[in-house]
């Protein structure tokens, strides 16, 4: 964690929000947390907390991989900490993993229309939960730069619009991720026409880095940043103790 928070420091940034996974899925443990280490995991951010206080800002989040059968457990959890702010996501859609390089080599023997209406009817039940603030990578379906054919792009256009309704009702933040410019996809997550549906139907914004290692803190900001202001975004959205609040995009350009 010091590595992450060094590197912030090092670019500028005012504060750093951690976002580490909680996943119960056995094959997604690799990069993430069982329930059994969160306790953990909470007292060391905030340790650093207070050893970085008034040179950084440090934040306590945790990103949940959607599985409908552990919601209960989910809650718990969240409940017993004081999370700044707490993510949800679909990296896992049934038994196809939608992230792994690996198993995209498997499912590339597979129909990806049927993987995508999938990935997009685990992200619309994961809106029907109230456990989070934050939808994380939205389209992260494209990651290894596959589409979908013509003859379904259609339905999923109109299932996509569908789930931003969703996310705009319940007042739910999306997340520009700003990994997939490394990513065989090469471009932000959402994609900016995607991003331009969710501002018109008055969904709040934020940036995040995904960062899998301490370099990648802040990865690709300023290009993301202006997407957003291509976009029609002029405040991104922030979080603390899950109360959310809005820094004016001139003002983050500023920082």
């Amino acid at each position: 964690m010091a590595a992450y928070i060094r590197s912030a420091i090092d670019k500028g940034l005012k504060e750093i929000c951690f976002l580490d996974h909680l996943t119960f899925t056995k094959q997604g443990r690799s990069l993430s947390m069982t329930p059994g280490e969160v306790p953990m995991y909470v007292y060391r951010v905030q340790h650093y907390k207070r050893k970085f206080k008034g040179i950084i800002q440090i934040k306590t989040g945790l990103e949940v991989d959607f599985n409908p059968e552990y919601t209960k457990i989910v809650e718990q959890i969240i409940n017993q900490y004081a999370f700044d702010v707490v993510g949800s996501s679909v990296h896992f859609a049934g038994d196809w993993n939608i992230v792994s390089r690996q198993a995209d080599r498997e499912n590339k023997k597979l129909e990806f229309d049927r993987i995508y209406a999938l990935y997009l009817d685990y992200l619309e039940k994961m809106l029907d939960y109230h456990y989070f603030d934050i939808v994380c990578h939205l389209d992260i379906i494209k990651k290894f730069n596959r589409r979908a054919t013509l003859e379904c792009e259609e339905k999923l256009a109109d299932k996509f619009d569908k789930i931003i309704s969703k996310i705009s009702y319940h007042d739910l933040t999306v997340e520009i991720n700003t990994s997939g410019f490394d990513h065989p996809v090469k471009e932000v997550y959402p994609s900016e026409r995607l991003l331009k549906k969710c501002l018109e139907k008055g969904v709040c914004v934020t940036i995040g880095s995904d960062a899998h290692h301490p370099k990648s803190v802040g990865q690709h900001f300023d290009k993301a940043t202006k997407i957003a202001y291509s976009a029609g975004c002029r405040a991104l959205a922030a979080f603390t103790e899950r109360n959310r609040y809005e820094i004016p995009l001139e003002s983050y350009h500023a920082q």
